[in-house]
């Protein structure tokens, strides 16, 4: 399970970042501001998550958490008011707040991978829950925008943190 966690984490990031851009294409806009929406403030998050990492003592499945729920609240604004552009910067905060979870994963889970290592699995998940994300939502529907983030979010807050904890042996 610990060499295969990273690539677990990159899988639920690459769902929840499809699954903003597309719900926030459909509900919202599908313009060159969407996409940029949705990464810069990702990115932002990301930032905002490196410098807690280290000052905000709670472990990793809080971080897991905060980004579920404010995907989820993502999705229920967008849900309660669709195509209000007004909404554009409560929109920006909310995926800040998702985009927090990787900044920390990446500062605490260096003490445990080399970051070759690291940034390999973790990228690599990425990219499949790209293109896993899109391909779900295209045979499936929404639901594959909802479910399948949540059962992975929740699996990793389950797996044994004992297991995840000890450095990888360098043979």
């Amino acid at each position: 399970m610990q060499r295969v966690y990273p690539s677990l984490v990159g899988l639920l990031l690459g769902l929840l970042q499809t699954g903003l851009y597309f719900q926030l294409s459909f509900m919202l806009s599908s313009s060159i501001r969407t996409f940029l929406l949705v990464t810069v403030c990702w990115l932002v998050g990301s930032v905002v998550g490196i410098g807690l990492a280290k000052r905000v003592q709670v472990g990793l499945s809080a971080f897991i958490l905060l980004a579920l729920a404010a995907y989820f609240a993502c999705v229920l604004l967008l849900a309660v008011a669709p195509f209000q552009t007004q909404l554009w910067p409560a929109y920006g905060v909310l995926i800040a707040l998702t985009g927090v979870y990787p900044g920390v994963f990446f500062v605490r889970m260096g003490a445990f991978y080399r970051a070759r290592d690291l940034f390999l699995r973790e990228n690599n998940g990425f990219i499949a829950g790209l293109v896993a994300g899109t391909i779900l939502y295209l045979l499936v529907g929404r639901t594959a925008l909802w479910i399948p983030p949540a059962i992975l979010a929740i699996s990793l807050i389950i797996c044994d943190r004992s297991l995840l904890m000890r450095p990888l042996s360098t043979n």
